[in-house]
């Protein structure tokens, strides 16, 4: 198995506005931080809220001054597109943050380009467009035009939501609570190709990312701890000199423990793989624009519609 040949930590950014500010741990936002000091590589990607457009989009930066430690960002942005269309800007290799289904591609541009890059992905479940996002300040009530900025994630562990609008105000809703939940597990908003996507994970990034789902972390840790795998020699050495510089803390874990705190996402990777048939369905079902425009309305369609999915996930389950 492809876990095999990895090496399985968790740990934290010694740094603690970094780890506050990260989504879990900043092992990620420090790996960036500290790649970008060395000279390896002089380009790293961001990602910057529009509040005129009220999204994120992806931003080349040159310094760590202007990373935007943000957390995790729970929408879907095309990054190989972007890195295509900014391939003449890319200066000294490139660090790249992304889902596991986007670094195959993005290893290979960047290799035909003879560009240099450093892979950061994550555990992903799934992506959720925009208008997901849109979705739910509906259903919580604020108009996009108020909002000035928002995050998904990040400030503290595991934290949640956070919105400001334009007078001032912050509304802060619980990490993976109602009505969000509701929103993701529709999935009227999931892209395409994450129905049927089967990596949890990427092993061939050069380091990938998770939360610690584990009880010991959720019961005594409020700041963040980052569960990581090393997948590259590469990633290997740099996670070395920045143990020795003292810019993290880390201890050995193992693919027993990633599995007991992501296993809710690998079961259901796998589970799509057994479940071709019902897959294709939701994927055509959750395409069609019209049952998507009523069942989108408001909360309470919504509701019915997971009433209509869980019936027809019996029904094929009978096949």
């Amino acid at each position: 198995m492809k876990e095999k040949d990895c090496f399985f930590y968790i740990g934290y950014s010694i740094d603690k506005s970094i780890r506050y500010k990260a989504a879990s741990g900043g092992i990620g936002s420090i790996f960036i931080k500290y790649l970008l000091s060395t000279g390896l590589y002089g380009t790293a990607i961001t990602f910057n809220f529009n509040k005129d457009k009220c999204l994120y989009e992806p931003q080349l930066i040159y310094d760590y001054e202007n990373y935007n430690n943000c957390g995790s960002i729970y929408q879907d942005i095309n990054i190989i597109e972007f890195i295509k269309n900014n391939l003449n800007n890319i200066q000294k290799g490139i660090i790249i943050t992304c889902m596991p289904c986007q670094v195959r591609a993005i290893r290979k541009l960047l290799s035909k380009n003879n560009i240099s890059s450093f892979i950061i992905s994550f555990c992903c479940s799934g992506q959720t467009t925009v208008e997901g996002t849109w979705c739910y300040y509906k259903a919580i009530k604020i108009k996009k035009e108020l909002i000035v900025n928002m995050q998904y994630r990040g400030n503290g562990w595991p934290s949640g939501i956070q919105i400001q609008l334009q007078d001032g105000t912050i509304i802060k809703k619980s990490n993976y609570s109602y009505p969000w939940t509701l929103i993701y597990q529709s999935m009227l908003f999931k892209p395409k190709r994450c129905f049927k996507c089967v990596e949890d994970i990427s092993y061939i990034s050069d380091i990938s990312l998770a939360d610690p789902w584990l009880e010991e972390y959720k019961r005594l840790d409020n700041i963040g701890h980052t569960m990581f795998i090393i997948n590259t020699e590469k990633g290997e050495n740099i996670l070395e000199e920045m143990s020795n510089k003292d810019l993290i803390h880390i201890k050995r874990s193992s693919y027993q423990e990633y599995y007991l705190a992501n296993g809710h996402t690998i079961q259901a990777k796998k589970e799509r793989q057994n479940n071709k048939e019902y897959i294709q369905f939701l994927i055509n079902l959750c395409s069609n624009s019209l049952y998507k425009k009523v069942f989108t309305y408001n909360t309470y369609t919504l509701k019915v519609h997971m009433f209509l999915i869980r019936i027809f996930h019996k029904l094929y389950n009978k096949k």
